[in-house]
């Protein structure tokens, strides 16, 4: 978790779902209510698929919830997932505690249809996490956060943590370290760019982007828009632009220093921080501001890039990435979620 920021949606998701689980003793999380259909299998039909506490699930365009897309294993919690368009498979990070390597996360992949459910990449020895998954377009090659803690998970201030992204060959399973202090890579849709969320000495360092090899690593963002706390970037599917959940801006474009608003639209912000969702071309030229929020979202893009959906503290939501204009707002029975649009 970033220094100074300690909320519902830290940067690193699957440290603090098994954080959570150290904490609760191992169950699953008690504050996230399950959606009552019981129905498997619903992927072929989902607009949406959803990563949750309790599970992995499908919605319709209403945002309704239809049932499960894949029963997982008892316990184990499922995050931050992407969809394989051409091979219509679904890859997410999942925590789990096994017997043989203990508390830690891996990355599965799963048809929509809820067949095939198998593990990607495996956490190597306790205390290692796997997150952020990102298929390259020809499906050989995964891109992946790892990050692996030592010390006491329920205290994560005080947990030693090394975090790097690394490039999987699932042909060969040979893996290979391409960036330190770096985490959340999304892998552009031609396969060229990185982009992920920097890391200094534990704390963030803005968004930067890098060739799919790790080189030509620098920052993202040509203004001089800063942040507190940055999430889950996202290219949009024709690459010219990047969506990312935002909070505390800290510096306009002229340089002068702003202070952390203590309000987020006549509401209280989350933690005093106020939390947005921005858009900025893949140069990183600008940054607009669609939204703003009382929590840290997970954004998704619609296949034609012309909105963008996240869930904010129960409630779906789906805006225009041209004015933010807000074409759906439904309550749901899922407290926070992690979604991805399919359809």
């Amino acid at each position: 978790m970033t220094r100074g920021r300690r909320g519902r949606r830290p940067l690193f998701v699957a440290l603090a779902l098994a954080g959570a689980v150290a904490a609760c003793g191992g169950g699953p999380l008690a504050t996230e209510p399950a959606p009552p259909p019981s129905e498997v299998g619903v992927g072929t039909r989902a607009v949406f698929a959803v990563a949750a506490p309790a599970g992995l699930f499908g919605l319709d365009a209403s945002a309704k919830t239809l049932g499960h897309l894949v029963r997982l294993p008892a316990g184990a919690l499922p995050s931050s997932p992407m969809f394989d368009q051409t091979r219509k498979v679904l890859v997410f990070a999942l925590v789990q505690s096994t017997e043989k390597e203990g508390l830690g996360s891996d990355i599965y992949s799963v048809n929509l249809d809820g067949t095939d459910l198998r593990p990607l990449v495996t956490h190597e020895r306790p205390n290692v996490f796997y997150a952020s998954p990102s298929l390259d377009p020809a499906g050989d090659h995964l891109y992946v956060h790892r990050r692996s803690a030592e010390g006491d998970l329920r205290q994560p201030t005080v947990a030693r943590t090394e975090d790097s992204i690394e490039r999987i060959d699932l042909r060969t399973r040979a893996r290979r370290t391409i960036l330190t202090d770096a985490a959340e890579p999304t892998l552009s849709p031609d396969g060229k760019t990185l982009l992920f969320v920097h890391l200094s000495r534990g704390d963030q360092d803005g968004l930067w982007t890098s060739a799919a090899d790790g080189s030509s690593a620098g920052p993202f963002l040509k203004t001089r828009d800063s942040f507190v706390f940055q999430q889950a970037p996202r290219f949009s599917p024709s690459g010219r632009q990047v969506v990312v959940s935002a909070a505390g801006h800290l510096v306009n474009r002229a340089g002068r220093r702003l202070d952390a608003p203590a309000t987020a639209g006549g509401r209280s912000a989350h933690l005093g921080i106020q939390s947005e969702v921005f858009v900025a071309p893949a140069e990183g030229t600008a940054l607009r501001s669609l939204a703003t929020l009382s929590d840290d979202v997970v954004p998704t893009w619609s296949p034609d890039g012309t909105r963008i959906a996240f869930i904010v503290l129960g409630t779906f939501v789906v805006v225009s990435q041209a004015d933010g204009a807000v074409q759906l707002s439904q309550r749901m029975p899922l407290l926070y979620g992690d979604p991805v649009w399919l359809r």
